[in-house]
């Protein structure tokens, strides 16, 4: 198995590494998540002669990942605190009795014995023993609220999204688009396009950090409309990433301070391996397709390399079928003569205006027009592979380059919806009036998505510390296309309309066969993200109990994109030149007062850098610069060796979304008022303080329980106000744009409690409580012109959730989500479980609160091969197995969007059984 290596230790900079290891792999409170601590562990131990006298002020240093040193104390003991997971040689050196040394793997807490041998039993080869042993039940030594996650481990267990992984985390939320959690493209569950934004402590997506090796990553918005507001993991495979960390709150050591007022979620590149080894996987997917993985290790001489290869593909819920189509535009020809579909007087708008024969009739379900048999498909394929090259140039220089590469092609159809059939008098067709499961057809959507990452990074120990230079270069595209209607022929056509050449009279169709033409609708929307990021990084040791480090990263960001209407002769783009740059500065120090007490700070220094339009001079463009800087803090007491109490404090910094900033040309007919969205350079960014309060108690040698308490105060934080502006075309227009809240907040409880063991019954519970809600808003928030004062804006009310549901006046009801865990283990590969995962009211699909039901269960066929079950939503909770929506849900957690959308709920995905054979050399 591949040890998950990883670096948020006080000593260390965003440093990765990667070692193999055979044995059982601590706590697994879900399929790939990982107890409640961070990779690291403590190092303990003790020094004694061979008659077992201690050996008092001894030098003992570690090296590896990074280099730790202290000397033991008159009792023979030392402690190394928070030492990132990985390879490590101990070396011991006591005076007159030699150097003592081993290479140890460290991959939680664990114990060292270090026995100097007497010249009366032993030769003189021989100087020391040097054993080791785990110390138990893993608990989190470092100040922040810490979970991490095996993303890797996940995706060979057959699982195809970081969806189910991320949402089993309390604190932790999966949502829709970058802005305000919207979901505004189609939706297949388990797609490899279906968006996968994070959002942690409640906080915004784009107030939520996403880094690799420290490094901030940007992606293109799955929907395009929000470029420059964080990443959609969708677009990165998970089987390339072993480790990832979710620092919950204002964690200390965060890499970045920037848009993590949530927190972050911190990426690892794969590392040095020692040993050569090899992993597969195949799978079925839920919708009877296959997914399979392979991974090979590599060690030559100086050189190890890390291979990873991944195939996904399906014919999608809905495979290739023909459909009854509804809610679509209607056909521009029956029989060839010109169509209406909708009552002039009443029917919908029309689109564009000037072309009366083109008709939404959508928001009139019983005004549609049915007509069967409409072929779609729903099915996709996704290839994806990585490599990760690391050589030791010299014993002091590593050099280490990652290359991760995925591409997709899928069909998605659009939504289908259950809505009530209501044709005119007249009607006696073979589908009975009432409410019927139609498919919004409009032609099978093509999307192509594809990511292109690269990293390069130089390590170089110098003197009791490690130099890191790296370099990052981030590439996704999109592309969805949607052609002409359905194709032109002979359908079954049921319903009512109405003839241009006669639009007063009502024609009726009563399955009857028709020649329908379609107009020429397609439509293109391409999208790019380009990411280009630049670290340096120095951390070292200060003595035997401190630490000292500095890092600068610079990053670039822009997001083009292309919208085209060829019907129309309409066109849409946005230029290569939108840009953000952001640049930061991290001073970081650490020590240990005591043996029971370690402290740690950080100090950032951050600058924002927008190049967008300016509105005032069209044609030309115009910087936005925002400067901040704040500390943040870290306390750990370690009041027993197994009891650890930690807290951290600190600021947070959140810059407004590229969209904010660029605002829309369009001028939209809203009923009796025009509406337009208006840029605001004057926006200022959101500025954060927060607080973790936590502990990790290991009760017993096998079991931890877990708590955080958190509270995150915003100030500035975003939100869009109406204000009238004056009239176009003889009505009122209305303009939209983003401005600042006073204040706001965001708090709750994490609480997690694991009892795990290489051999019996083990368990595990998680639950996160999460609530927002403003604080104060600025003078005239609620005095919106449109329909007089104390009326649009009341989605915010002080003391209320940010999703305006509650109407008692008193604070609503906190979303909870959580994961649960009972099951059996005969061996590391042989087990069962239950594990049910909650998702509470406001969850991000839209739907009631709901638990969610897994098992799990694997069988060793042989040392090195084994089978592997999941049973997912055994309850068959919201599968959505034919169900394929388009909606805008908010996020799942309490948003300051204020502004739910009564739309459909999304499906979860469907009730399956995935058999995964597993192969490990």
């Amino acid at each position: 198995m591949f040890t998950r290596v990883f670096r948020i230790g006080i000593a260390a900079l965003l440093i990765a590494a990667g070692v193999a290891y055979p044995e059982f792999v601590g706590a697994q409170i879900a399929p790939g998540v990982q107890q409640s601590a961070a990779h690291t562990g403590n190092v303990t131990g003790t020094v004694t002669q061979g008659d077992g006298a201690p050996v008092a002020n001894a030098n003992v240093r570690l090296t590896g990942a990074a280099v730790f040193g202290t000397t033991s104390d008159a009792r023979g003991t030392f402690s190394l605190i928070s030492v990132p997971y990985g390879a490590y040689t101990i070396t011991v050196t006591a005076n007159t009795l030699g150097t003592a040394s081993r290479g140890i793997i460290v991959k939680g807490d664990i114990n060292v014995s270090i026995q100097y041998i007497s010249q009366a039993n032993n030769t003189l080869k021989t100087i020391a023993r040097v054993s080791t042993h785990s110390a138990g039940a893993q608990i989190n030594a470092t100040p922040a609220s810490i979970v991490s996650v095996s993303p890797s481990e996940y995706a060979f267990q057959g699982n195809t999204t970081w969806r189910e992984l991320l949402n089993q985390i309390p604190g932790v939320s999966v949502t829709g688009e970058l802005n305000g959690g919207n979901s505004s493209a189609n939706v297949i569950p388990d797609s490899p396009l279906q968006q996968v934004i994070i959002s942690i402590n409640g906080a915004l997506p784009y107030e939520t950090s996403v880094t690799l090796d420290g490094m901030p990553l940007q992606t293109v918005s799955l929907s395009g409309g929000t470029p420059g507001a964080g990443t959609d993991l969708g677009f990165l495979p998970m089987p390339m990433f072993d480790t990832a960390d979710i620092v919950r709150g204002p964690g200390a050591n965060a890499p970045s301070i920037v848009d993590s007022i949530g927190g972050s979620f911190v990426l690892h590149a794969p590392g040095h391996v020692d040993t050569n080894q090899f992993e597969f996987s195949a799978s079925n997917d839920p919708y009877g397709g296959i997914v399979s993985n392979a991974k090979a290790a590599l060690h030559v001489g100086r050189l190890s390399a890390t291979l990873v290869y991944g195939i996904n593909n399906s014919p999608g819920p809905l495979g290739s079928r023909n459909v009854i189509s509804a809610l679509s535009y209607p056909p521009a020809t029956i029989n060839g003569q010109p169509f209406l579909q909708c009552t002039p007087p009443t029917g919908c708008e029309s689109f564009p205006q000037a072309s009366p024969i083109y008709q939404d009739c959508g928001c009139y379900i019983q005004d549609s027009l049915l007509y069967c048999c409409v072929p779609i498909n729903s099915a996709w394929s996704q290839h994806s592979g990585a490599i990760a090259l690391s050589y030791n140039i010299t014993p002091s220089i590593t050099a280490q380059v990652l290359y991760v590469g995925s591409s997709v092609t899928m069909a998605t159809p659009n939504f289908g919806i259950t809505s009530n059939f209501t044709p005119g008098a007249g009607y006696t067709g073979s589908i009975s009036p009432g409410m019927h499961t139609y498919f919004d057809v409009l032609g099978t959507t093509q999307s192509q998505g594809a990511t292109d990452l690269k990293e390069e990074k130089l390590t170089v120990d110098v003197g009791r510390g490690v130099l890191r230079l790296a370099a990052l270069q981030n590439n996704s595209f999109l592309n969805e296309s949607r052609p002409d209607f359905e194709p032109n022929g002979q359908y079954t056509v049921w319903g009512t309309g109405y003839y241009a050449a006669a639009p007063s009279t009502q024609v009726t169709f009563n399955g009857t066969s028709a020649n329908l033409i379609f107009p020429a609708f397609g439509e293109t929307v391409s999208c790019w993200s380009n990411n280009r990021d630049l670290l340096l990084s120095y951390a070292t040791q200060l003595g035997s109990k401190s630490s000292i480090g500095v890092s600068y990263v610079t990053s670039y960001y822009n997001s083009p994109s292309e919208l085209n209407f060829p019907a129309f002769d309409f066109s849409e783009s946005q230029s290569n030149a939108i840009s953000e740059t952001t640049d930061e500065f991290r001073f970081n120090a650490g020590t240990e007062v005591s043996d029971k007490l370690s402290l740690d700070a950080s100090w950032y220094i951050a600058k924002g850098l927008y190049h967008v339009p300016n509105p005032s001079n069209p044609g030309t463009f115009t910087n936005s610069t925002f400067s901040y800087s704040a500390p943040r803090i870290g306390v750990v007491w370690h009041a027993s060796r197994d009891t650890v109490i930690r807290a951290a404090a600190g600021g947070g910094y959140a810059l407004p979304p590229l969209s904010f900033l660029v605002g829309s040309s369009f001028i939209c007919n809203i009923g009796p008022y025009y509406y337009e969205s208006k840029p605001n350079l004057n926006l200022e960014p959101e500025k954060s303080f927060g607080f973790d309060l936590g502990a990790d108690i290991r009760l017993h040698h096998d079991t931890v329980v877990s708590l955080d308490l958190y509270r995150t105060n915003l100030y500035g934080q975003f939100y869009a106000s109406t204000t009238l502006t004056g009239m176009y075309l003889g009505l009122p227009l209305y303009t939209s744009e983003e401005g600042n809240l006073a204040q706001s907040r965001y708090e709750g409880i994490n609480v997690e409690i694991t009892h795990d063991v290489a051999h019996g019954i083990y368990w595990h519970g998680a639950i996160g409580l999460t609530r927002g809600y403003v604080v104060s808003v600025p003078p005239g928030f609620y005095n919106d012109p449109l329909s007089g004062p104390n009326s649009i804006n009341t989605g915010i009310v002080p003391g209320i959730n940010f999703d305006g549901q509650s109407t008692s006046g008193l604070p609503a009801v906190p979303y909870a989500n959580g994961s649960a865990q009972f099951g059996y283990r005969w061996s590391p590969q042989k087990y069962v479980d239950l594990s049910p995962t909650y998702y509470g009211k406001d969850n991000a699909y839209l739907q009631p609160a709901f638990l969610e039901l897994d098992a799990h269960a694997s069988y060793p066929l042989t040392k090195n091969v084994s089978l592997l079950a999941t049973f997912r939503n055994i309850t068959g909770a919201y599968d959505g197995d034919n169900q394929i929506l388009s909606a805008s849900p908010i996020l799942g957690a309490p948003t300051v969007t204020g502004m739910p959308y009564p739309l459909y709920g999304l499906p979860y995905g469907p009730r399956t059984v995935i058999v995964t054979a597993h192969v490990q050399l």
